[in-house]
């Protein structure tokens, strides 16, 4: 038996097209080329025909819909519909701290405070958005992305403290420091401080907005900074390869890809789903 591949070449060269509607098998090819025995073949092999072509509109539709970087030419990319909602809530003040992401890390062992703001600093340049500040240009809310710049990191020493005091007091600074809010326009979604208790034990605190990161960043930002900050200390250029793509290549995809028929099957499913809930 003829392999799948060659048969469909075969059709294709008598200009038998043949396509899915759905489920279903169709066929529109030029007078008196489908003989009974073209017809059986294709009867025959009408399930495998079908498998293959789903499989190749899978394929298109991915390569159609892949993420790719838009080009840095100036002009400020749009928010994402999540940063969108972030954004309105921001702007109506109601979110005070609500949105603020706390990490703190546990650092054991001595501690190189040159490398460690300096890795610190790489994984902002490595990630656009823990650079990005947000404005409205004529109404429109957009992603301002800025240059790498150097966060501070300032150094408490709770190390002169006995452990209860310097508890209390760790835990009263920690939380201080969450309280405060972003003004997300001229502040980039990123601080840190650190704490010294003794000589090999320090806290770092990480705060990040939502709106430049998530739980999964969570887990990400410690592990990254651990592999530049060994590296650092080696003299080694960073372990990570390059990201392909940013949050604002998310943002724009985004944009183009819920428009249309997308949008619309999108929100009709949306609305059935919610049809019968009670209004607020």
């Amino acid at each position: 038996m003829k392999t799948l591949e060659k048969f469909l070449d075969e059709l294709a060269s008598q200009d038998v097209k043949l396509w899915l509607e759905g489920q279903r098998l169709r066929c529109n090819a030029p007078e008196g080329v489908l003989t009974s025995e073209l017809r059986t073949q294709l009867s025959n092999r009408k399930q495998e025909i079908i498998t293959f072509l789903q499989q190749a509109n899978l394929k298109r539709e991915l390569k159609e819909n892949l993420i790719k970087p838009i080009e840095r030419n100036g002009n400020p990319p749009p928010l994402s519909f999540a940063q969108q909602r972030l954004w309105f809530i921001e702007k109506m003040a109601l979110s005070g701290n609500a949105y603020n992401m706390p990490l703190t890390l546990n650092l054991v062992g001595k501690l190189d405070y040159v490398a460690l703001q300096k890795s610190l600093n790489q994984i902002i340049t490595r990630h656009e958005t823990l650079r990005t500040t947000f404005s409205e240009i004529n109404g429109t809310p957009l992603q301002i992305i800025q240059s790498p710049f150097e966060l501070e990191l300032p150094i408490i020493d709770l190390s002169g403290l006995i452990p209860s005091e310097q508890t209390t007091k760790l835990q009263q600074l920690l939380q201080q420091e969450n309280e405060l809010s972003f003004n997300l326009e001229v502040d980039p979604p990123i601080r840190a401080q650190l704490f010294k208790l003794g000589t090999t034990e320090h806290i770092l605190q990480i705060i990040l907005h939502h709106i430049a990161s998530d739980g999964w960043s969570l887990t990400v930002l410690p592990k990254e900074l651990s592999a530049i900050y060994t590296a650092t200390l080696e003299e080694k250029p960073s372990p990570l390869p390059s990201l392909p793509i940013q949050y604002a290549d998310f943002a724009v995809w985004q944009k183009n890809y819920l428009q249309g028929e997308t949008l619309e099957t999108q929100l009709s499913y949306w609305k059935q789903k919610l049809l019968d809930l009670p209004q607020l």
